[in-house]
């Protein structure tokens, strides 16, 4: 069986979507699913430049991505597709799905992380949609007992999503940016110099990435720069530049 037959499989795709290809990151534990809605042409998917990338339930141990363009780029006709997210989020229907079950069963917000591989900023991203009446079906006291839980990780509320534009500003600028840790340093300067090289977007987004999972796993060391970060977001918003 060919691997984009197997993941339409796991993942229960429903016409008119299908899968133009696959991509497997041993090394990182990845999987790749780029979908399509185009007719085959000589048995092959016609190419499309996938906008959105979401992460989905994981397969096996290998944490899930899926990257597709919606047909409604308002996102409310694909709610009921679970492989498919809404515009400007960074993970599926069916992830938001699966978080929210756990906690209509009693688990706590930490215990949801681990069980299901996500890192705290996603869960947070879900926990924020619900608290907003993102999810009108998940009634006012999951979301009262959300409120009320102790959030331990304040501070990742000001880490961007990976699809806010403040990365892609603060990688194409030439504007400083002072790190404190060498080794963001480091990332920065070498991402920097690859980023403008780089003309397909799905490489820019794993660049993205590195560098918001780094601010991720040093979140309590990079205080400065978070608020640095979130200073050059406004400055950007205004469309100048100190």
């Amino acid at each position: 069986m060919r691997d984009t037959e197997l993941c339409k499989r796991l993942l229960v795709l429903q016409e008119p979507w299908g899968i133009s290809r696959v991509r497997v990151d041993v090394q990182s534990q990845e999987l790749h699913v780029y979908l399509t809605t185009g007719k085959p042409w000589f048995g092959r998917s016609p190419f499309e430049q996938h906008k959105w990338r979401w992460r989905h339930i994981n397969v096996g141990t290998y944490k899930t991505y899926i990257h597709a363009t919606l047909p409604d780029e308002g996102g409310i006709a694909n709610e009921s597709q679970p492989f498919l997210g809404s515009v400007g989020q960074d993970y599926t229907h069916g992830l938001a799905r699966q978080v929210i079950e756990c906690l209509q069963a009693g688990l706590g917000y930490r215990q949801i992380c681990e069980l299901l591989g996500i890192d705290v900023y996603l869960a947070w991203q879900i926990r924020h949609g619900i608290n907003e009446g993102q999810f009108p079906d998940v009634g006012g006291k999951l979301a009262s007992q959300m409120s009320d839980e102790e959030d331990a990780e304040p501070a990742r509320q000001a880490i961007p999503a990976t699809g806010d534009p403040v990365w892609f500003n603060l990688l194409e600028s030439e504007q400083p940016f002072h790190a404190n840790m060498l080794g963001l340093k480091l990332l920065l300067a070498r991402t920097r110099q690859e980023f403008s090289r780089l003309a397909s977007e799905d490489a820019k987004i794993i660049r993205v990435n590195a560098v918001r999972r780094f601010f991720i796993r040093h979140e309590k060391q990079l205080g400065d720069e978070i608020a640095q970060l979130d200073k050059f977001r406004s400055q950007t918003e205004a469309g100048s530049y100190e």
